[in-house]
């Protein structure tokens, strides 16, 4: 069945999905607003903040309770879908155009918990729209396990964040405005998204993993506080409409759950950050970074040890 098909087969919920993306457009536009008015206008002179802040608003939690909980073995087949944050861009020794990194969370949890890891299919830049069309064929109905990093490349998270925080005012505000709209289709696309990852792993576990967030807000009076809880403000929002998601695939019985990944301590501005400050990889974790994903799907998982 197509990826259209399955959208147009079931009954919509049209109450709770707008609910849930009202929700979200409203923390991305606090987002917006603030790095319009204030950010952009600011032009600072360095890609990275010296010392920067995240929003209050805190990161959903996982609720594992109610996820399937059968122990990991030597012959779980795992495979690991989606973007940037799953390939490792940024954990070094990267390879190929989808610049997978050996140190990206799912070869160091394959790793680290003894699962057999099938393929990492993820790729650098894919969006929803390119997982559908290159990375289901790695699923099948072996598959006993899925992680999946996706949607931040639908909205160009990390182009705001590289383009606000160095003062780029033209990109900030279309990349701002242009995110504020595609946050109110983002919703229906990982609903598609995850529905095809379901039907091509029919018993397999999903995980998916969430979005950190790259600023510290320890000092609200700091210089770039406006800059920096912009660019976090759009990062809750993704992962807020992430989480919604998921929770509907839960609500109707799937085996999938929400895994948010903190790095609070070392965050940019941080003494020993997590992610890269500077340079094309900007922004995305280093290969600490990355074994920090991995330790939070082992506290999820557990180990086949």
């Amino acid at each position: 069945m197509r990826p259209e098909a399955l959208r147009t087969s079931r009954a919509p919920r049209r109450a709770p999905r707008s609910s849930r993306a009202l929700r979200a457009v409203a923390l991305l536009a606090a987002a917006g607003v603030l790095t319009v008015l204030t950010a952009c206008s600011s032009a600072p002179t360095s890609a990275v903040p010296p010392r920067a802040v995240s929003s209050s608003v805190p990161t959903p939690t996982a609720t594992p309770d109610t996820f399937p909980k059968e122990p990991l073995t030597p012959s779980t087949r795992y495979v690991a879908l989606g973007d940037s944050f799953a390939a490792g861009m940024g954990g070094g020794d990267e390879k190929g155009k989808c610049r997978v990194s050996p140190s990206n969370y799912p070869t160091v949890f394959a790793r680290e918990s003894g699962v057999d890891l099938v393929v990492n299919a993820a790729c650098a830049g894919a969006t929803t729209s390119d997982l559908l069309k290159h990375q289901l064929s790695a699923l099948d109905d072996r598959t006993d396990l899925v992680t999946v990093s996706i949607g931040g490349n639908d909205l160009g998270v990390a182009e705001i964040a590289a383009d606000c925080t160095a003062g780029k005012l033209t990109a900030c505000r279309n990349e701002v405005t242009a995110a504020l709209s595609l946050l109110n289709v983002l919703p229906d696309r990982l609903d598609t998204v995850y529905r095809a990852i379901l039907q091509a792993a029919p018993n397999a576990r999903i995980v998916v993993t969430g979005y950190v967030l790259l600023y510290d807000a320890s000092d609200t009076s700091a210089p770039d506080f406006s800059t920096a809880a912009a660019i976090n403000a759009a990062a809750i929002g993704l992962n807020e409409v992430i989480r919604q998601a998921v929770d509907q695939q839960r609500a109707d019985g799937k085996p999938m759950t929400f895994l948010p990944v903190d790095f609070a301590g070392h965050v940019m501005g941080d003494k020993t950050p997590w992610l890269n400050t500077s340079g094309p990889d900007i922004f995305h974790p280093t290969a600490t970074g990355y074994a920090n994903y991995s330790k939070r799907l082992i506290q999820l998982l557990g180990t086949a040890h």
